[in-house]
């Protein structure tokens, strides 16, 4: 665990995608140093025609969901914000404000889901 799941509206690249995909990971391993192995990141990419975002906002609007495990603190969650919006800021190119980040704790009843 963690499982990160990025929401943009596409079409995207398959370089954009890689750049969303590596930036993510690199940045979640790294301030909330937890093994590679052990850190899920998915894209669900959504078309165009299929989404209504105001005016303020631009087609590279990245909302970037965290599940995980309890215990990180708010300041914790702060810095893996910061330093996730500097990371995409760079490659892909997002701009920090176009970078929506949620964090959210599992309530885990099946430990044995997380087992390998």
């Amino acid at each position: 665990m963690p499982f990160i799941r990025i929401d943009v509206t596409g079409p995207k690249t398959s370089d954009y995608k890689k750049a969303l995909l590596a930036g993510t990971r690199a940045t979640v391993t790294s301030v909330f140093d937890v093994p590679d192995a052990r850190v899920t990141v998915r894209i669900i990419e959504t078309p165009a025609a299929d989404v209504d975002i105001p005016a303020c906002r631009t087609e590279r609007l990245t909302m970037v969901d965290v599940l995980m495990f309890g215990g990180r603190t708010p300041e914790l969650k702060a810095a893996m914000a910061t330093a996730l919006r500097s990371a995409l800021a760079k490659d892909p190119g997002i701009e920090p404000s176009e970078v929506i980040v949620n964090f959210r704790e599992a309530d885990v009843v099946d430990l044995d889901v997380f087992r390998g």
